[in-house]
């Protein structure tokens, strides 16, 4: 059987694995904390279906219970009390009888007084077989099963037969009453006979009829055992199987869905605060964490970005560098060989020192030009990162309110562990509901016990009366057995009850468990909440970050705006190196002039 569970619960499984395959994809698409929700709702409806099914058990098994408490034991209890009382009518015949047949001097009082307690005790036999009546069709028309609808009715046909041959008992004891006290001995006799005929069928009919009552009662009661032992097997199960797919698809989901996308973020945020711009991060999430991936995509790419400009910058700044100083070397050098060349090398030295300085004013303009772009790039750089930091303020907006939602759904989860509270309590219910019975069953055994005490004053009776009373003590022996069976069969209901009490023990225990287990899912969900904040630490930690790169990315700003400074510095400088030339290309020429003259004066002179 086991076997056969298991190759049909295999069999779902793989049914049901393709629908359990869209429905992780379809959650894959929510937030986090939606995610969360969905767990918390998946461990609520375990929860739910256990407490149903055990509300059904039980209130299956309280109906079994209340069947035998309103109709099975008042009926039998009805029975017993007919049996006793007839038995109690027998002995008091049987000692109108002998009373008749012994002359006394107080016999008229005695035989009066014996009429008497018959003539009452009979009708009250009456009203209880009526009762009895009444009862059985009372539980036939509440009778819930088929079988119970049967087992009512042969009752009812019992009783009523009973009824019959009781009326006809009835009129011969009212019968033998008259003829007593007419003095008509012989037909006293007849009568008695006749009656002697009719007690014995009408006390194994009784005997029947009480017979098969208990063995009925037993079986409901056993019945009602069997039904909560399977309800008590079918929740612990249950229990269990939602408890451990529950908790295992919480850790799964958590672990697959929350912790690790989470930690590959985090992970790869902080090898980017330290410089390593190569990672990546792959995650597919459609929610908080998926966003929180793309942002880092975009928060890499500015700062590659960013990490570009500067060395452009760096590298521009160098060539400006190089380019200042091979000028200044070469200007160094020109002027080295104007002082070295002799005067008629000045002109050309003067020409090569203009266009020098045409050369340092071009490179100074475009230096200048140059910076400024750079300048620009910075500030847009400077902008994009101050738009990243207002993202990554955002994404820790968001970190708080998933530690929000998380923290309702602990609340949920408190609340279903207070439902599963009160299943327990309903089961303490049942298990009070099981002791009233056992009170009920221990007035039976006290009738019992009544009985057989009744059926041995009967058998001392029948002793007494001598051959007249053998058949009497018959019955009394009957009634004793009956009796006697009696108490066995409320011993075995006894210990049927207890066996009852004892399941609804290890039933509430189970919810218990049930509720242990939704505490230490709280405690599953406490640790994602932790880890939840420390990814809220990460992202404030990203933010600074962030800023003091806008900080040096604002540094290298002004640092190019110094460099546009001084190219602009040097261009005005070349322009007066400029003008400088031109007014010492004028002396060079006045001077070459005045050498001229002084030359045409000597070779004049």
């Amino acid at each position: 059987m086991t076997l056969v569970a298991g190759v049909s619960f295999n069999c779902t499984l793989s049914t049901l694995r393709p629908f359990g395959q869209k429905i992780m994809l379809s959650i894959a698409l929510h937030s986090v904390s939606a995610k969360i929700l969905y767990l918390v709702a998946l461990v609520s409806l375990a929860t739910v279906c256990v407490a149903a099914i055990g509300v059904g058990q039980m209130s299956k098994i309280g109906h079994e219970l209340a069947s035998i408490t309103e109709n099975n034991i008042p009926l039998t209890k009805t029975v017993n009390t007919v049996t006793s009382h007839q038995l109690e009518q027998q002995v008091l015949l049987e000692k109108m009888l002998r009373t008749a047949n012994i002359h006394l001097e107080n016999e008229a009082a005695q035989l009066h007084s014996l009429e008497q307690q018959i003539e009452k005790l009979t009708l009250r036999v009456e009203d209880e077989l009526k009762e009895s009546e009444q009862l059985t069709r009372a539980a036939l028309a509440h009778a819930e099963t088929d079988y119970d609808r049967s087992k009512f009715s042969a009752f009812l046909d019992e009783i009523l037969v009973i009824e019959g041959e009781y009326a006809i008992f009835e009129e011969h004891i009212f019968s033998i009453i008259k003829a007593i006290d007419a003095n008509e001995m012989e037909e006293a006799t007849r009568l008695a006979q006749l009656i002697e005929e009719e007690e014995a069928r009408l006390d194994s009919e009784l005997v029947q009829l009480q017979s098969a009552l208990d063995i009925f009662t037993l079986e409901a009661a056993r019945l009602a055992v069997e039904h909560e032992q399977t309800g008590i097997r079918r929740m612990v199960i249950i229990a269990i199987v939602s408890v451990l797919l529950g908790a295992t698809l919480a850790v799964l989901f958590a672990n697959w869905r929350i912790a690790r996308p989470l930690k590959a973020v985090t992970a790869a945020l902080i090898s980017l605060t330290r410089g390593d711009t190569s990672v990546s991060v792959t995650v597919t999430n459609k929610d908080e964490i998926g966003a929180l991936a793309k942002a880092f995509e975009t928060f890499k790419t500015t700062m590659i970005e960013i990490e570009r400009l500067r060395l452009e910058a760096i590298e521009e700044e160098k060539r400006i560098e190089t380019e200042k100083r091979d000028a200044t070397l070469r200007l160094a050098d020109n002027l080295e060989g104007t002082v070295k060349a002799v005067s008629d090398s000045i002109a050309l030295a003067i020409r090569d020192l203009e266009e020098t300085a045409q050369s340092m004013a071009a490179t100074a303009t475009q230096t200048s030009e140059r910076s400024n772009a750079v300048a620009s790039a910075a500030h847009q750089s400077a902008t994009g990162i101050q738009s990243v930091a207002g993202a990554s303020e955002e994404l820790f907006s968001s970190i708080q309110e998933i530690s929000r939602q998380v923290t309702d759904a602990m609340s949920v989860v408190a609340q279903t562990s207070s439902q599963a509270a009160d299943s327990s309590r309903n089961v303490e219910n049942l298990t009070q509901a099981a002791s009233k019975i056992d009170e009920v069953v221990n007035l039976i055994n006290d009738i019992a016990g009544q009985t057989n005490l009744l059926a041995l004053n009967a058998t001392i009776e029948a002793a007494r009366a001598g051959e007249s009373g053998k058949g009497f003590a018959v019955v009394a022996a009957e009634v004793k057995e009956l009796a006697t069976q009696t108490a066995k069969a409320t011993d075995d209901i006894r210990s049927q009850v207890e066996a009852l009490q004892h399941g609804s023990s290890e039933t509430r225990q189970a919810i218990t468990d049930v509720v242990g287990a939704i505490l230490r899912m709280k405690d599953q969900i406490g640790s994602i909440a932790a880890a939840v904040e420390e990814q809220s630490a990460v992202t404030n930690e990203i933010a600074r970050n962030v800023n003091e790169v806008a900080t040096g990315s604002e540094d290298i700003s002004m640092n190019i705006n110094d460099v546009s400074l001084a190219a602009t510095s040097a261009s005005a400088s070349a322009e007066e190196l400029r003008a400088t030339i031109g007014s010492l290309s004028g002396q060079s020429s006045m001077l070459q002039s005045e050498l001229d003259g002084f030359l045409l004066n000597i070779r004049a002179a």
